[in-house]
C-alpha cells in the first residue's frame, strides 16, 4: 500500500514581506516569477535577490524550448535557493530548475528521471488558485519535438516549503481565476475517485470541494465580476488541499485527455480540463454507475443542496456559471484529429490512466473525444 505523505511544509503569511523576512531572502536566492507579479509586490521590498522573468523566454504553458532557454541563461550563475512565485507555468519550470545541473537540457532530465537529485532547495509561492503544484513532485512540460505534454516525476522535485499568501491573488484576472479554480475542483474529483485514494487523501479531496463549490456559488450569485476575490483565501487553501490529494491519489482521464488539446491547440490547462470533464464523467457513469461514484454523488448533493440523482448535472451547471464550457471544435480541433488524440493518450498517458475510476479502452477514449467535439 502506498503511504500517505506530505513532504513540503505548508505555511501561510499575510504578506510577501512577512514571508521574505522569516525566510531571510537575499542575494543568494533566485526569484523565478513574472515581471507583472514582481513589480507591484516584490520589487519595492528591495530584497537583493537575483531575478528571472519567465515571459522573456516564451509565453503560455512551459515547453521544452522555453525551459531549455532558461537553463542556458542560468548556466554558470551562482545561486542557492529557488523562490518560485507564480502560477502553474512558473512552478513547473522551477521544479525542473531545482533538479537540473548547469549543463542539463529538458530531454536529459526525462532520460534520467529515476536518478534526479535536488540541486537547489525550492520554495513555492502560488499566485493562482488551481495548480496545487506547490505540494506535488511533478512538472508537466510540452515536449514540442515529440508533440506531447509529459510529466517529469521525482521525489527530488518536492519543494521544501509551500507558502500560501492570499493577497498574492489580488491582481488575478477573472479568466485565470475561473480556469485555475476549475482545475482545482477537477483535481479534487479525480483524486477522490481514484483507486489509489486512501481515507487521508479523501479528506483533502472532500475539504477542497467543500471550499470551492459554495464559494463558486456565492461569487456567481454576487453578480460582481470580482466577487470571487472575497473568497481568495478559501480558493487558495482549496487548491492546496486538492494538490495534496492528487499528489497521493493522482489525476486521471480528464487530465490525460486534456493534454493533447492543451499541447496541440494551446488551450489553457484548466479550460482544457473543463472541456473533458463532463464527457469523462458521463463515461464513468455509463460503465460503472454503482460504486464509489455514488459516494461522490452524495457528497455533491450535500454541498449543492440537491437530490443525489441530479448532483453531477448540478455540478456541470455550476461550472458553467464560472466559465461556460466550449466544444473541442471551438478551439480549432478537427474531427480527423480525434483518433490521433486517442492514440497519443494511450501511448503516453498510462501514468494517469492508471488512476481512472474505471479502465478505459482506446475506443472508449475516442468516444469521449467524439462526445466532447
Amino acid at each position: 500500500m502506498k503511504a500517505f505523505q506530505l513532504i513540503p511544509s505548508v505555511v501561510e503569511y499575510k504578506t510577501f514581506l512577512d514571508f521574505a523576512e522569516e525566510a531571510a531572502l537575499g542575494q543568494n536566492d533566485l526569484i523565478l516569477t513574472n515581471e507583472y507579479i514582481y513589480q507591484p509586490t516584490i520589487s519595492v521590498l528591495n530584497l537583493g535577490c537575483q531575478t528571472l522573468f519567465q515571459e522573456k523566454y516564451g509565453a503560455g504553458e512551459p515547453t521544452d524550448v522555453m525551459v531549455d532557454a532558461i537553463l542556458a541563461e542560468l548556466s554558470g550563475k551562482d545561486y542557492e535557493r529557488i523562490i518560485a512565485v507564480g502560477g502553474g507555468t512558473i512552478i513547473d519550470i522551477a521544479k525542473v530548475l531545482a533538479v537540473a545541473e548547469s549543463s542539463d537540457r529538458v530531454d536529459d532530465l526525462y532520460d534520467r528521471m529515476s536518478a534526479l537529485h535536488q540541486v537547489h532547495p525550492l520554495l513555492i509561492v502560488p499566485t493562482t488558485c488551481g495548480t496545487g503544484s506547490e505540494v506535488t513532485n511533478i512538472s508537466i512540460i510540452n515536449r514540442t519535438t515529440k508533440g506531447v505534454k509529459q510529466g517529469i516525476v521525482s521525489p527530488s522535485m518536492f519543494a521544501k516549503q509551500a507558502v500560501l499568501i492570499p493577497g498574492m491573488l489580488a491582481s488575478l484576472p477573472y479568466g485565470v481565476y475561473a480556469t485555475s479554480s476549475i482545475d482545482a475542483m477537477i483535481h479534487a474529483v479525480e483524486s477522490y475517485l481514484s483507486p489509489n485514494a486512501c481515507p487521508l487523501s479523501e479528506l483533502f479531496s472532500e475539504k477542497a470541494l467543500e471550499l470551492i463549490l459554495p464559494c463558486w456559488r456565492a461569487a456567481a450569485d454576487s453578480g460582481e465580476k470580482d466577487g470571487w476575490k472575497h473568497y481568495a483565501a478559501e480558493f487558495l487553501r482549496a487548491s492546496n488541499y486538492a494538490g495534496i490529494a492528487f499528489g497521493h491519489a493522482g489525476c486521471a482521464a480528464v487530465h490525460a485527455l486534456s493534454y493533447p488539446l492543451g499541447g496541440g491547440h494551446h488551450v489553457p490547462h484548466g479550460e482544457a480540463n473543463q472541456c473533458m470533464f463532463a464527457p469523462v464523467m458521463c463515461k464513468y457513469v455509463e460503465k460503472q454507475p454503482v460504486g464509489k461514484l455514488n459516494r461522490f454523488e452524495e457528497l455533491l448533493a450535500k454541498l449543492l443542496g440537491c437530490e443525489k440523482k441530479i448532483a453531477i448535472c448540478e455540478l456541470y451547471l455550476l461550472m458553467d456559471r464560472v466559465l461556460e464550457r466550449k466544444p473541442m471544435q471551438a478551439y480549432g480541433v478537427t474531427k480527423d484529429e480525434l483518433p490521433k488524440y486517442a492514440d497519443t493518450v494511450v501511448e503516453t498517458q498510462q501514468r494517469l490512466l492508471g488512476n481512472n475510476y474505471v479502465p478505459l479502452t482506446r475506443d472508449e477514449i475516442l468516444a469521449i473525444y467524439e462526445s466532447a467535439f
